[in-house]
């Protein structure tokens, strides 16, 4: 996972670990382990988190698959 990635997407989107952390129902400290790659996002939370700051494809790849998933125009 790449942590500085979301934050900073995070961020840029006006959003605090707070509201985030409420949004996937975990406390404060809890999201702010996931953040920082301490304990790892569970695939609903992933998809929360990636509804809440409209992320595409490719940032959900990047951030929470360092770049593993296979999109459907790859060809493998």
């Amino acid at each position: 996972m790449n942590s500085s990635k979301l934050k900073g997407l995070r961020v840029e989107k006006g959003k605090t670990q707070e509201e985030m952390a409420k949004s996937i129902e975990k406390s404060l400290d809890s999201y702010a382990k996931k953040e920082r790659g301490e304990v790892i996002f569970l695939p609903d939370e992933i998809a929360i988190i990636s509804n809440l700051l409209e992320m595409t494809f490719e940032q959900v790849n990047d951030i929470f698959f360092d770049g593993k998933l296979l999109n459907g125009n790859s060809k493998a």
